[in-house]
Formats: C-alpha cells, structure tokens, sequence
C-alpha cells in the first residue's frame, strides 16, 4: 500500500502531526520528519506494524495488555487528537507528540454455570 521510504524501511503511513511518512524502524515505527510524534506506543504497550497502519489510517485499534491500578486489561484504542508530552531524561527536558486516545471496552462473555 504504501511501500518503501527513502532508506529501504517499510512505510506504514503518514504522520498525523508532520505529514510526513511513519516507518518501520530497528526500534519500532517512527516519522522521518523529526516532529517528535510518537506512533510506536501507545499507552505504554509496543505496537505492532498493523496496528500501527491502522491508527494512522484513523481507526480503533484492539491492544492486550494495557497496566491499570487493578492489573492489566484489554481496550480499543480510537485516535482523537495529538497532544503534546514531556519527560526529564539524564537532566535533559525531552518533549515530544503523541495520539491522545478515546477508549472503549470489549464485551465480556457471560460465565455460563
């Protein structure tokens, strides 16, 4: 669908902050316009390449293995806005962007018994 960029690496979609193209790197996905847009991670679980490529095509992805207070749980993703984040790493402010998610839950089956 999208092919290859410019250094051989598979091109999963369009940056939603840039415009410019999200591929797939040693490290995971990653936009090659140095916007600091974060489409990797989401909600600290490492995506895969499909999720990936859905979240940029503005869909609700399904990620396993989210950690909340009560231990960890399933959940859909759907990408609503980029919001902008920081961290402090070896005394150095580091900012960057990432999608700011709506959150919806799976049905769970009713135990028969």
């Amino acid at each position: 669908m999208f092919g290859t960029g410019k250094g051989g690496q598979e091109v999963l979609g369009k940056c939603p902050k840039c415009g410019a193209d999200v591929v797939k790197g040693k490290f995971g996905a990653y936009c090659t316009g140095k916007c600091g847009m974060n489409v990797g991670k989401a909600l600290g679980v490492t995506l895969s390449d499909s999720q990936v490529k859905s979240l940029l095509g503005g869909k609700k992805i399904l990620v396993k293995g989210l950690k909340g207070k009560k231990g960890s749980y399933d959940a859909y993703l759907i990408p609503d806005n980029i919001e902008e984040f920081f961290y402090t790493k070896d005394g150095k402010k580091i900012k960057g962007f990432q999608y700011k998610f709506k959150t919806e839950y799976p049905t769970r089956k009713k135990k028969r018994g």
